[in-house]
């Protein structure tokens, strides 16, 4: 899904879903992601997961349902 009245759009490739405006998982702190530590922070700027459809749909459905974002986490560790 495209938000196109966003003030940041086009932030990322049209390809991607941007119903995450943020990422819930923030810092993850996984490398398996694309992000890495610089300069003593996490930088997630490399990462698109969040952004994949099908990772977006779960990670929304999973909230929705009320699941920890503990559990959700755990389930896209398996997509990664």
């Amino acid at each position: 899904m495209q938000r196109l009245n966003c003030e940041k759009f086009p932030c990322h490739s049209l390809d991607q879903d941007c119903s995450l405006c943020f990422c819930p998982f923030y810092p993850c702190g996984d490398e398996r992601t694309g992000g890495r530590m610089r300069e003593g922070a996490w930088d997630c700027r490399s990462c698109r997961i969040v952004h994949r459809p099908e990772v977006a749909a779960m990670v929304l459905d999973g909230l929705m349902k009320g699941e920890a974002l503990q559990e959700v986490w755990k389930k896209l560790e398996m997509l990664l």
